[in-house]
Protein backbone atom coordinates (compact mmCIF):
# COMPACT_ATOMS: atom_id res chain seq x y z
CA UNK A 1 0.00 0.00 0.00
CA UNK A 2 1.28 3.18 -0.43
CA UNK A 3 0.46 6.55 1.63
CA UNK A 4 1.24 8.72 -1.40
CA UNK A 5 1.49 9.08 -5.33
CA UNK A 6 1.55 11.11 -8.35
CA UNK A 7 -0.87 11.07 -11.23
CA UNK A 8 -0.85 13.10 -14.74
CA UNK A 9 -3.05 13.36 -17.27
CA UNK A 10 -2.47 14.94 -20.86
CA UNK A 11 -2.80 15.65 -24.29
CA UNK A 12 -4.16 18.43 -26.26
CA UNK A 13 -5.93 21.22 -25.10
CA UNK A 14 -10.20 20.77 -25.95
CA UNK A 15 -9.50 16.90 -25.13
CA UNK A 16 -11.08 17.20 -21.35
CA UNK A 17 -7.84 17.14 -19.85
CA UNK A 18 -8.66 19.55 -17.13
CA UNK A 19 -11.63 17.84 -16.06
CA UNK A 20 -10.56 14.18 -16.22
CA UNK A 21 -8.26 15.92 -13.15
CA UNK A 22 -11.08 17.79 -11.35
CA UNK A 23 -13.15 14.42 -11.59
CA UNK A 24 -10.31 12.29 -10.09
CA UNK A 25 -9.24 14.98 -7.72
CA UNK A 26 -12.76 15.62 -6.19
CA UNK A 27 -13.57 11.92 -5.31
CA UNK A 28 -9.86 10.98 -3.77
CA UNK A 29 -10.78 14.74 -1.88
CA UNK A 30 -14.35 13.32 -0.76
CA UNK A 31 -12.86 9.93 0.39
CA UNK A 32 -10.33 11.86 3.00
CA UNK A 33 -7.18 11.94 0.72
CA UNK A 34 -5.08 15.31 0.96
CA UNK A 35 -4.42 16.78 -2.71
CA UNK A 36 -2.08 19.09 -4.19
CA UNK A 37 -2.46 19.93 -8.08
CA UNK A 38 -1.13 21.81 -11.07
CA UNK A 39 -2.09 22.43 -14.52
CA UNK A 40 0.67 23.34 -17.38
CA UNK A 41 -1.24 24.45 -20.47
CA UNK A 42 -0.88 25.85 -23.77
CA UNK A 43 -0.97 29.99 -24.75
CA UNK A 44 -2.94 28.89 -27.45
CA UNK A 45 -7.12 28.95 -27.01
CA UNK A 46 -7.20 25.63 -28.45
CA UNK A 47 -4.68 23.02 -29.72
CA UNK A 48 -1.47 22.66 -28.06
CA UNK A 49 -0.10 20.22 -25.07
CA UNK A 50 -1.61 20.25 -21.33
CA UNK A 51 -1.74 18.35 -18.71
CA UNK A 52 -2.99 18.39 -14.80
CA UNK A 53 -0.83 16.62 -12.58
CA UNK A 54 -2.12 16.07 -8.74
CA UNK A 55 -0.25 14.44 -5.73
CA UNK A 56 -2.22 12.39 -3.48
CA UNK A 57 -1.36 11.43 0.09
CA UNK A 58 -3.08 9.83 3.26
CA UNK A 59 -1.41 13.25 5.51
CA UNK A 60 -0.82 16.95 4.32
CA UNK A 61 1.30 17.55 1.13
CA UNK A 62 2.23 21.31 0.95
CA UNK A 63 4.09 20.93 -3.05
CA UNK A 64 3.54 19.30 -5.99
CA UNK A 65 5.48 16.16 -6.16
CA UNK A 66 8.77 16.10 -8.39
CA UNK A 67 8.67 12.61 -9.45
CA UNK A 68 5.51 10.92 -11.47
CA UNK A 69 3.82 7.55 -10.40
CA UNK A 70 1.16 6.99 -13.05
CA UNK A 71 0.92 9.08 -16.36
CA UNK A 72 -2.72 9.12 -18.37
CA UNK A 73 -0.96 9.73 -22.17
CA UNK A 74 -4.03 11.03 -24.79
CA UNK A 75 -1.27 11.38 -27.33
CA UNK A 76 2.28 10.85 -28.29
CA UNK A 77 3.64 14.00 -26.98
CA UNK A 78 2.05 13.54 -23.52
CA UNK A 79 4.44 10.57 -23.18
CA UNK A 80 7.40 12.36 -25.02
CA UNK A 81 7.21 15.15 -22.61
CA UNK A 82 6.31 13.93 -18.98
CA UNK A 83 8.40 10.81 -19.36
CA UNK A 84 11.31 12.17 -17.64
CA UNK A 85 9.05 12.88 -14.53
CA UNK A 86 8.54 9.34 -13.87
CA UNK A 87 9.77 7.32 -11.25
CA UNK A 88 11.56 3.63 -11.97
CA UNK A 89 8.66 1.99 -11.06
CA UNK A 90 6.23 4.11 -12.78
CA UNK A 91 4.02 3.64 -15.53
CA UNK A 92 1.99 4.90 -18.56
CA UNK A 93 -1.73 4.54 -19.59
CA UNK A 94 -1.97 5.37 -23.29
CA UNK A 95 -4.71 5.41 -25.70
CA UNK A 96 -4.53 2.82 -27.99
CA UNK A 97 -5.90 5.26 -30.85
CA UNK A 98 -2.33 7.26 -31.40
CA UNK A 99 0.33 3.55 -31.21
CA UNK A 100 2.30 4.72 -28.48
CA UNK A 101 5.71 4.31 -28.16
CA UNK A 102 8.32 4.83 -25.47
CA UNK A 103 11.66 6.48 -26.45
CA UNK A 104 14.52 4.04 -26.08
CA UNK A 105 16.25 5.17 -23.25
CA UNK A 106 13.65 4.49 -20.70
CA UNK A 107 12.41 1.85 -19.17
CA UNK A 108 8.95 2.35 -17.56
CA UNK A 109 6.08 0.40 -18.04
CA UNK A 110 3.68 1.22 -20.55
CA UNK A 111 -0.13 0.01 -20.75
CA UNK A 112 -1.89 0.40 -23.37
CA UNK A 113 -5.87 0.87 -23.26
CA UNK A 114 -8.24 1.67 -26.01
CA UNK A 115 -9.80 4.80 -24.32
CA UNK A 116 -11.26 5.99 -27.54
CA UNK A 117 -12.21 2.71 -28.96
CA UNK A 118 -13.94 1.61 -25.43
CA UNK A 119 -15.70 5.14 -25.41
CA UNK A 120 -16.78 4.82 -28.70
CA UNK A 121 -18.82 1.45 -28.12
CA UNK A 122 -20.41 3.47 -25.06
CA UNK A 123 -21.92 6.11 -27.81
CA UNK A 124 -19.07 8.96 -27.78
CA UNK A 125 -15.83 8.96 -27.36
CA UNK A 126 -15.98 12.04 -25.22
CA UNK A 127 -16.19 10.13 -22.77
CA UNK A 128 -12.63 8.50 -23.65
CA UNK A 129 -11.52 10.81 -19.71
CA UNK A 130 -13.87 8.89 -17.94
CA UNK A 131 -12.50 5.67 -19.78
CA UNK A 132 -9.08 6.81 -18.14
CA UNK A 133 -10.08 7.50 -15.01
CA UNK A 134 -11.39 3.98 -14.15
CA UNK A 135 -8.58 2.46 -15.14
CA UNK A 136 -6.76 4.56 -13.13
CA UNK A 137 -9.13 3.83 -10.34
CA UNK A 138 -8.81 -0.05 -11.10
CA UNK A 139 -4.64 0.36 -10.46
CA UNK A 140 -4.57 2.72 -7.28
CA UNK A 141 -7.68 0.05 -5.43
CA UNK A 142 -10.48 2.70 -5.59
CA UNK A 143 -13.90 1.04 -6.46
CA UNK A 144 -16.03 3.26 -9.48
CA UNK A 145 -18.73 3.77 -6.84
CA UNK A 146 -16.08 6.30 -5.55
CA UNK A 147 -16.92 8.49 -8.29
CA UNK A 148 -20.62 8.23 -8.17
CA UNK A 149 -21.36 11.44 -6.25
CA UNK A 150 -18.91 13.72 -8.35
CA UNK A 151 -20.12 12.45 -11.64
CA UNK A 152 -24.06 13.29 -10.26
CA UNK A 153 -22.35 16.80 -9.19
CA UNK A 154 -21.19 17.42 -12.54
CA UNK A 155 -24.31 15.69 -15.24
CA UNK A 156 -27.34 15.50 -13.25
CA UNK A 157 -28.27 18.52 -14.95
CA UNK A 158 -27.56 16.51 -18.53
CA UNK A 159 -29.99 14.08 -17.09
CA UNK A 160 -30.20 10.15 -15.23
CA UNK A 161 -28.65 9.00 -18.50
CA UNK A 162 -25.64 11.24 -18.99
CA UNK A 163 -24.65 10.09 -15.44
CA UNK A 164 -25.36 6.23 -16.39
CA UNK A 165 -23.47 6.49 -19.56
CA UNK A 166 -20.02 8.19 -17.11
CA UNK A 167 -20.10 5.71 -14.88
CA UNK A 168 -20.30 3.04 -17.38
CA UNK A 169 -17.36 4.70 -18.68
CA UNK A 170 -15.81 4.57 -15.53
CA UNK A 171 -16.46 0.44 -15.12
CA UNK A 172 -15.39 -0.21 -18.24
CA UNK A 173 -11.86 1.36 -18.05
CA UNK A 174 -11.65 -0.28 -14.44
CA UNK A 175 -13.01 -3.29 -15.68
CA UNK A 176 -10.25 -3.34 -19.04
CA UNK A 177 -7.24 -3.22 -16.48
CA UNK A 178 -8.31 -5.52 -13.79
CA UNK A 179 -8.36 -8.32 -16.83
CA UNK A 180 -5.95 -7.16 -19.67
CA UNK A 181 -3.00 -6.03 -16.94
CA UNK A 182 -3.84 -7.68 -13.60
CA UNK A 183 -0.06 -8.27 -12.94
CA UNK A 184 0.09 -3.96 -12.21
CA UNK A 185 -2.46 -4.30 -10.21
CA UNK A 186 -0.02 -4.94 -6.76
CA UNK A 187 1.86 -2.12 -6.04
CA UNK A 188 -0.14 0.68 -6.72
CA UNK A 189 -2.45 0.13 -4.19
CA UNK A 190 -3.06 3.49 -2.31
CA UNK A 191 -3.87 2.84 1.27
CA UNK A 192 -7.10 3.92 3.36
CA UNK A 193 -7.66 7.84 4.02
CA UNK A 194 -9.78 8.70 6.94
CA UNK A 195 -12.75 8.98 4.77
CA UNK A 196 -13.13 12.69 5.68
CA UNK A 197 -13.52 15.46 3.14
CA UNK A 198 -11.21 17.57 3.94
CA UNK A 199 -11.33 20.58 1.53
CA UNK A 200 -13.97 21.92 -0.32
Amino acid sequence: MREQLSWKVGGQQGEGIESTGEIFAAALNRLGYFLYGYRHFSSRIKGGHTNNKIRVSTTPVHSISDDLTILVAFDQETIDVNIHELSKDGIILADAKFKPVLPSDYEVRLIVIPFTEIAKELGTTLMKNMVAVGATSAIIGLQADAYKNVVEDLFLRKGESVVEKNMEAIQAGAKYVREEAEDVLQGYQLAAADGKNVCS
